[in-house]
């Protein structure tokens, strides 16, 4: 740079004229290039191997769906015929759905010459013989193209369901019903193509009938491209009530395709990314329309607008490049913060403009992810700070875990994460009665060894039933089941488990009772639900377990065993899931702090679900669940003539306290 007259010419490295940017040795480029490498990668994987970080990625691009998609018509062609508590109280019995009502509803579509008519409705066993015959009749000779729901043992479903529908859907077109729904949020993002079953591919429902319309079906997953509506008060397909689709004028139907499915409050019903973002609950979707959303998608060629892993990884690629970059310029701490700051600023903020002016969605995180490990560089590799590496020491299993489970873990190390994953699970909750006097009674001496050993049994009856060990704490014993392995039938292994822990703990009172201990008798507590699982012990202890209020009401569960003469009490979601299981009806109880009730049952050996006695208190139980006075009389007769029953007893004593019904405010834990 030249200056004056003088011809006078300064270097370039005095005083204030360093350069901006630092001039790298040829092993620093290498180091650097392998940096930015390392960043495109590790923020590429990411999102796909820890859930917690796929889930966060994904609600960014909730948030964008939710709030910039532009308003859409109703489809022209797909109209949904929904089943809903107006329509079951129109009809004799709720479930199975009247099959009588159903073959009229497809005669009435029929005869207004619909294009064609997806059955969403599983027919797994058989209901009135002669509206099974109707229906069975009406499904194989309906003129108009028509695809039937379908599931397998593989869907949870038994063998005798298994069978009647395969005898029921013969020569009727089907679809497997199945959504997709992503691990890391619960979310359904995918459309279900299909699957292969005894050498042969079963498409998916929408893919179903699509292919029964003659459009191209896809052979692989798609991203779900999501419809919206003119508002927000007005969904994206025309919905009609199930019990008013024969008063509708005809050309209202004529040659559109009709969905039939459930829109109940408690069925069916599955987290979108719409209502991922507003909270679920009432505002999670149809099952039905999920799959009307589907099939809109195939039919119209549409595109989910999302980023494909070649565009994604440009882009990291981009943003690790200019992180590096800011690593190397020469300035101040300060100001590199604040400029980094800013340019992910200004990511996030063409992130939301390119959806919402060019229907383009890119992901956010990982490209933040890959900017910050760019940036990284001038920290680890050109000497601006240095950095302490952390190394994240793992310390032995603090709870016992079975032998395949183990082996499940090393295989697959990513589940034990620190961010966990949401997953239901069964929870089960052990403790002893009167425990805290027997240890001010007994010599210590005594107590532990015989502590050890009742905990040892119990411990190794959930081993057994490949559940995990959660704690210890004193003499409670504390076990989960679905995960750190996927479970299918968690809540049955749970319920076996706990009814072989309740017998063991029944022999070993009994046997101490006949040595001239008191050991009392242990309650138990089951509830299956969705939790947060993972390791909670932050980077020194090694503390894999759940929270969430599933778990939370598994432990209270435990607790009203006291209260109600129980020694286990089980929830309603987890009895519905063990079909081998017998129960009886203990109440809806509203647990201390909660606002709903909450059904619970207790379980019962085949023996005592065949007595005299369970006859007796089930009919006592429906009187009392329908404010039939003659409760009362019903309750005392029974403890009268079963003094043992001591859930008779409790409720005998609500009865005569002047309560009524099955609902049961507890006012402690």
């Amino acid at each position: 740079m030249s200056y004056g007259g003088g011809g006078f010419t300064r270097a370039p490295h005095c005083n204030g004229d360093q350069p901006m940017v630092r001039l790298l040795t040829k092993t620093e480029t290498v180091q650097v290039a392998a940096v930015v490498v390392f960043a495109v990668i590790a923020s590429l994987l990411l999102p796909r191997l820890f859930p917690f970080v796929g889930a966060a990625e994904n609600s960014v691009g909730d948030i964008r769906l939710a709030t910039l998609s532009p308003p859409e018509a109703q489809h022209p062609d797909i109209v949904i015929v929904a089943v809903t508590e107006d329509t079951l109280a129109a009809l004799p019995y709720r479930s199975p759905l009247d099959r009588g009502f159903l073959a009229g509803l497809l005669r009435t579509l029929a005869a207004a010459e619909v294009r064609a008519i997806g059955l969403d409705i599983l027919f797994d066993q058989p209901t009135e013989a002669a509206k099974d015959a109707e229906l069975r009749d009406v499904l194989t000779n309906l003129k108009v193209p028509l695809v039937a729901a379908w599931a397998a043992r593989e869907d949870r479903l038994t063998e005798k369901q298994t069978a009647f529908l395969e005898v029921y859907l013969k020569g009727v077109n089907k679809g497997l019903a199945n959504l997709m729904i992503d691990q890391r949020d619960a979310v359904i993002r995918w459309i279900f193509p299909g699957r292969r079953r005894g050498g042969k591919f079963i498409p998916g429902f929408s893919a179903a009938l699509a292919r029964v319309l003659g459009a191209a079906v896809p052979s692989e997953v798609l991203p779900l491209a999501y419809r919206f509506g003119p508002d927000v008060q007005t969904p994206p397909f025309r919905v009609f009530p199930a019990h008013a689709v024969k008063l509708l004028p005809k050309p209202w139907l004529t040659d559109k395709i009709v969905l039939i499915g459930s829109d109940l409050p408690n069925s069916d019903r599955h987290r979108t990314p719409i209502s991922a973002f507003t909270g679920g609950g009432l505002n999670e979707t149809p099952g039905v329309f999920i799959h009307a959303h589907a099939l809109a998608q195939i039919l119209d060629g549409r595109r989910a607008p999302a980023t494909a892993i070649g565009g994604e990884a440009w882009l990291l690629l981009v943003l690790a490049v200019i992180g590096a970059a800011l690593a190397a310029v020469d300035t101040p701490v300060a100001v590199k913060i604040a400029v980094g700051l800013s340019g992910l600023a200004m990511l996030w903020v063409g992130g939301f403009a390119l959806y919402k002016y060019a229907g383009v969605m890119i992901p956010l995180l990982s490209p933040s992810l890959a900017y910050a490990f760019g940036g990284s560089v001038g920290a680890v590799f050109l000497g601006r700070r240095e950095r302490r590496q952390k190394r994240f020491i793992r310390q032995a299993f603090s709870r016992f875990l079975s032998p395949g489970i183990v082996k499940q873990l090393i295989d697959e190390p990513n589940r034990l994460s620190l961010g966990g994953e949401r997953r239901e699970v069964t929870y089960i909750f052990t403790d002893i009665a009167g425990f805290t006097s027997l240890t001010e009674r007994l010599d210590p001496a005594v107590l532990l060894p015989l502590l050890n050993t009742y905990l040892d049994g119990m411990c190794g009856i959930a081993l057994d039933h490949q559940g995990t060990i959660d704690k210890i704490v004193g003499d409670a014993v504390v076990a989960f089941f679905g995960a750190p392995a996927d479970q299918p039938d968690h809540p049955a292994l749970a319920m076996a488990c706990a009814l072989e822990m309740d017998a063991f703990a029944r022999d070993f009172a009994a046997e101490q009772q006949a040595a001239g201990i008191n050991f009392g008798h242990t309650r138990i507590g089951i509830n299956t639900g969705f939790a947060i699982v993972g390791n909670f012990g932050g980077e020194s202890f090694f503390d894999y377990t759940a929270h969430g209020d599933a778990v939370n009401t598994a432990a209270r569960l435990e607790g009203v065993n006291k209260h109600l003469g129980t020694t286990i009490c089980v929830s309603g979601f987890t009895a519905s899931r063990c079909p081998d299981t017998h129960f009886r009806p203990v109440g809806v109880l509203v647990l201390k702090g909660k606002t709903e009730g909450l059904q619970t049952f207790e379980p019962l050996s085949p023996e005592a679900a065949a007595s005299a006695n369970t006859a007796a208190y089930l009919e006592a139980y429906e009187l009392m669940k329908n404010h039939d006075p003659a409760a009362r009389q019903a309750f005392e007769n029974l403890v009268e003539k079963y003094p043992d029953d001591k859930l008779a007893a409790y409720h005998d004593k609500r009865l005569d306290a002047g309560e009524q019904g099955v609902t049961i405010v507890l006012e402690a834990k």
